[in-house]
């Protein structure tokens, strides 16, 4: 019994040898100027949004390194099943989720709640990845296998869209093209798609999409012409940026969520709450550490001779530059607003845990690779 507990020991410690300790100082970084971030957008009211995060971070890292010990591989062996889970839970949200502001995406669980479509697109890459190694070989070809592919991700835009969650829907979208990217797919292919999905912009916009989220790309294109409402918050987020300057006005100077001209100043808009304090400058060194995580979760991919291995990393690494240009760019009034959040940065418990739990992931891929 000794020699098996030595055993495991052992095990164990060449494990935590192998492990990517500058992936964990980039999160900690990040979270870091986040906690000043939503204690500049929130001190002034209550101290219990700051409070929940240092929580939500200690419950997200003991998540990191427990599924950092899992052997990814695992996943690949259950797909099907994290698939029917994936499906289930998304249901889930119309028979048990609360509805707020016109929109059914959270299920209370009394102590905490939960988004589920925050796991769906973890839980599409898991499943995605073996789908391809084990239907579609070493390369994609043509429309054909674009089109039966996509069966398999339908069922989950769908729930998603329909909750709706347009943010969540495009990230799912994105995960797909750029797994089938990875995986192999022929030029010609990529050139057909582009024309189809061009050509399926007016479609989308006007038998998909909701009411309110037409407004909003209507907002993207002309925010001034409804300031007073659906323009309120991306001039307002326009402000708090340009104001900050080059160097920001510094740490609890800023004006627009101290004086909540800046709804929404501790998730969505957490980035404008940052740059308004911090400057262009502070800009810069935020989008570098996000570039230098995402560059490290694809250079584990890289290293990786498991092919399933490698897709989920990409894929992963896809969540995470989603989030970011599309998040960055929402508070610019570049992009429209979708209701992403700036993952690590934005408060949230699902989205810390959420993103911590794919980095655990990551991270088994790093130490469980032949």
């Amino acid at each position: 019994m000794g020699l098996i507990d030595k055993r495991d020991v052992t095990i164990a410690l060449k494990k935590i040898k192998k492990m990517d300790h500058t992936l964990i100082l980039k999160i900690f970084l990040i979270i870091a100027l986040s906690l000043t971030a939503v204690y500049t957008a929130t001190a002034h009211r209550t101290l219990s949004f700051f409070k929940k995060e240092i929580i939500w971070t200690g419950l997200g890292v003991f998540v990191y390194f427990v599924v950092s010990f899992i052997d990814y591989r695992k996943y690949a062996k259950y797909y099907k099943f994290i698939y029917a889970v994936n499906i289930l839970m998304l249901a889930a949200v119309y028979i048990f989720g609360d509805e707020a502001k016109g929109a059914k995406r959270w299920i209370d669980l009394g102590v905490i709640s939960v988004q589920p479509s925050e796991f769906a697109k973890l839980f599409l890459v898991l499943s995605f990845a073996e789908i391809l190694i084990i239907d579609y070989g070493k390369n994609f070809r043509g429309l054909k296998d674009m089109f039966l592919s996509g069966l398999h991700i339908l069922p989950i835009f769908l729930l998603v869209l329909n909750q709706p969650d347009l943010g969540t829907s495009l990230v799912l979208i994105f995960i797909y093209l750029v797994m089938i990217f990875i995986h192999g797919i022929d030029w010609k292919t990529i050139f057909q798609v582009g024309i189809l999905g061009a050509a399926s912009i007016p479609l989308a916009y006007f038998f998909l999409l909701k009411d309110y989220q037409r407004t909003r790309i209507q907002t993207f294109l002309n925010p001034e012409a409804d300031l007073m409402n659906s323009g309120w918050n991306v001039v307002q987020s326009k402000i708090a940026i340009g104001s900050g300057g080059m160097f920001g006005k510094g740490f609890l100077q800023g004006t627009q969520s101290k004086l909540r001209f800046l709804p929404e100043s501790h998730t969505d808009f957490i980035g404008s709450v940052f740059l308004e304090e911090r400057g262009f400058a502070g800009g810069v060194l935020l989008l570098v550490l996000y570039l230098a995580l995402i560059m490290n979760i694809i250079k584990i991919g890289d290293s990786s001779e498991d092919r399933y291995g490698k897709l989920i990393c990409y894929g992963i690494a896809s969540i995470f530059f989603f989030h970011v240009v599309i998040n960055v760019g929402m508070i610019m009034g570049v992009m429209p607003v979708t209701g992403l959040p700036l993952l690590f940065m934005s408060y949230g418990g699902s989205s810390f845990v959420f993103g911590f739990l794919m980095l655990g992931i990551v991270h088994s891929v790093k130490i469980h690779k032949f």
